[in-house]
């Protein structure tokens, strides 16, 4: 048996605590909050703090961080990728104050600026090498994101970036390892990256666009995940990112993917 600890992300959109609420009386072991505009941005957040940790408290629980998936860190405009790191340090800040082990970034990575992959890599290897910098005087682990587009899509993009800016972690999102690949490239990522991987991202697609549907909903072949996690041996966080109305298909993949994990090996 695999043992994954379960968390759910918020949607920005909506009143950061109700999400919060929602998420934990799912009965989910933590929440990955989005710091995002407009709803759960630095100030929202700030405005929460005492409540939060309430909450947290109350149900056993914690907090993770993720970015914005949008912050210009590798801009090749030196204005731009400065006021991008500024916001993002606001981020990390927000982790260190909620207490969050980890913070997920992506990389900045365009169709524009992929078109020239060298210059793609050589910016946001120097707005990670910031962050990481920066994050540890505060205490919290940067992450990188798999997004499996532009210049970082694939594991070996990913593998340079993280050969590139000693201290940078990985989170693996699952969904993205499927887009332009399947199996064999979810196992790539493993054997390039596993003992980097601290934490893992999960949710479903049609194998072509990054849809974010319940797990079980697309054709991400699940069994086959989960033969590849049992033979990787991990055992750590997953937050289920689903992009639904109904906050119940957080608790059905949940469900599904448990029982994947739990059911005999073939």
């Amino acid at each position: 048996m695999v043992d994954f600890t379960y968390g759910g992300m918020n949607n920005p959109h909506r009143d950061l605590m109700e999400e919060v609420k929602l998420i934990l009386e799912l009965g989910l072991d933590y929440v990955e909050i989005t710091v995002e505009w407009p709803n759960s941005w630095v100030d929202n957040i700030l405005d929460n703090v005492s409540e939060l940790f309430e909450l947290a408290n109350s149900y056993n629980s914690f907090y993770l961080v993720h970015s914005p998936w949008y912050l210009e860190i590798g801009h090749p405009y030196d204005d731009v990728r400065r006021g991008a790191l500024r916001e993002a340090f606001k981020v990390i800040d927000i982790a260190a104050k909620l207490e969050s082990a980890y913070v997920t970034f992506h990389p900045f990575t365009p169709g524009w600026l992929a078109a020239l992959r060298e210059k793609a890599r050589e910016f946001n290897v120097a707005g990670f090498r910031e962050l990481v910098a920066y994050s540890k005087e505060k205490g919290v682990q940067i992450l990188v994101e798999n997004v499996d587009h532009g210049a970082f899509r694939s594991p070996s993009d990913i593998r340079y970036l993280v050969d590139s800016v000693p201290g940078l972690l990985v989170t693996l999102d699952i969904g993205h390892t499927f887009l332009n690949g399947g199996v064999d490239k979810l196992r790539s990522y493993i054997n390039k990256l596993g003992s980097e991987i601290m934490h893992l991202h999960a949710h479903d697609n049609d194998l072509n666009r990054d849809l974010h549907l319940p797990i079980g909903a697309g054709r991400i072949p699940w069994n086959e995940v989960v033969e590849e996690i049992r033979s990787w041996g991990y055992k750590g966080t997953v937050t289920l990112e689903p992009h639904v109305s109904d906050m119940d298909y957080l608790k059905i993949s949940r469900d599904k993917l448990s029982f994947l994990l739990e059911a005999p090996s073939h």
